[in-house]
């Protein structure tokens, strides 16, 4: 994680100076390193009003009260004062002063979204470093977190650019994909408009076999139906019985075979007759 924290300045320059205004400042001090901001503030402006009131008419360490009412207020999120401060103290002629001013600037340029910005800041505050040969342990320290943050802003840039291309890219290839839809959908209607008729008046022709094979289904179907008529209706010869198969009465019998026997013995007598007719002629011949 970046340093993203402000250096309060902590300095002794007070000692000798009122007691009220030493008093605001200490009282500051306690208040914002417990996390109380807000009444740290109070006592930090309060000290600032007071050290106008010197003996010598002079505003004593004013830089180092505005650096900490800066931090102050960066800490309660109002960076925009933090900022206005800050370029104020930047102009300092305390090298301390002006290396963790730009240190803070670059802190707070970066919660206003300023990345690049924030990355001069921290680069002018290794540079106030290295030209003062400011030798002591919280400078040194500020070198490194200021080199850390510069290195991860730089980077954080770099994935926000690379994320913004990934986006216009799948933005652009979405953008072609909805073009070449709407021109296929608007071909696509263009062409039922010019041939609905064609398109509904085409039916696909069957194959030799199908059809063949349906046309016997629709014979076996009607040889079938036939079937099924002559079934449940019977032809006239069926059902008109021959007269022959009719039964005879008892009476229709008896005349029947007196019938048969009279011509039975007719034609015995015939055959008789028709004899002895031959014979007298062959005796006459005789």
């Amino acid at each position: 994680m970046p340093f993203f924290f402000v250096m309060l300045f902590l300095s002794g320059v007070l000692l000798g100076w009122i007691d009220p205004l030493a008093d605001n400042l200490r009282e500051g001090n306690r208040l914002y390193g417990d996390g109380k901001f807000d009444t740290a503030l109070d006592s930090y402006l309060n000290a600032k009003i007071q050290s106008h009131d010197t003996s010598d008419g002079k505003e004593g360490c004013l830089p180092q009260l505005d650096f900490n009412i800066a931090d102050t207020q960066y800490k309660r999120g109002k960076y925009d004062e933090a900022a206005q401060l800050f370029e104020k103290t930047i102009k300092s002629d305390d090298a301390e002063i002006k290396a963790k001013s730009s240190f803070n600037m670059g802190n707070t340029l970066y919660r206003q979204g300023k990345m690049k910005e924030s990355l001069e800041y921290y680069k002018r505050a290794v540079h106030i470093i290295s030209e003062s040969g400011l030798k002591k342990d919280d400078v040194d320290k500020l070198v490194n977190d200021a080199k850390y943050n510069y290195e991860y802003v730089k980077n954080k840039i770099k994935e926000e650019e690379q994320k913004q291309q990934n986006n216009q890219g799948q933005q652009q290839e979405k953008d072609k994909k909805e073009e070449k839809g709407e021109a296929d959908k608007n071909k696509g209607e263009d062409k039922e408009k010019k041939e609905p008729q064609e398109q509904e008046s085409k039916q696909p022709s069957e194959p030799e076999d199908k059809q063949e094979e349906n046309e016997q289904k629709e014979n076996q179907d009607s040889g079938q139906s036939e079937k099924n008529d002559q079934k449940e209706h019977p032809s006239s010869r069926e059902q008109q019985q021959p007269q022959s198969q009719k039964q005879m009465s008892k009476e229709e019998a008896e005349r029947l075979l007196e019938a048969l026997n009279q011509s039975e013995k007719e034609a015995r007598s015939a055959q008789r007759e028709a004899q002895r007719l031959q014979h007298k002629s062959v005796d006459k011949d005789w």
